[in-house]
């Protein structure tokens, strides 16, 4: 695998090779979505173990072919952290 790499600042950074635009038999589309920088490195860690960029991860999780454990992550949906 060829390890690419990305400017940020003034460092370089290995990155992902970018994969096929319809490499799930359809086109891609851009998106952006916020979420907290504990949850960015959660998804950066499992990304890096499965040697997947963070986008395949959330587009394989979007797919059903990573299958998450709904049951127990439903018991915290709309609690905030101040409880």
């Amino acid at each position: 695998m060829q390890i690419l790499y990305k400017i940020r600042g003034k460092r370089w950074y290995p990155t992902m090779p970018k994969a096929k635009h319809s490499e799930h038999g359809q086109e891609k589309k851009i998106i952006s979505m916020s979420v907290p920088e504990d949850a960015v490195k959660g998804l950066d860690e499992w990304a890096k173990e499965l040697n997947i960029s963070r986008s395949e991860l959330v587009t394989r999780i979007g797919l059903g072919k990573i299958p998450l454990n709904l049951s127990l992550e439903s018991q915290h949906l709309g609690e905030s952290s101040a409880s």
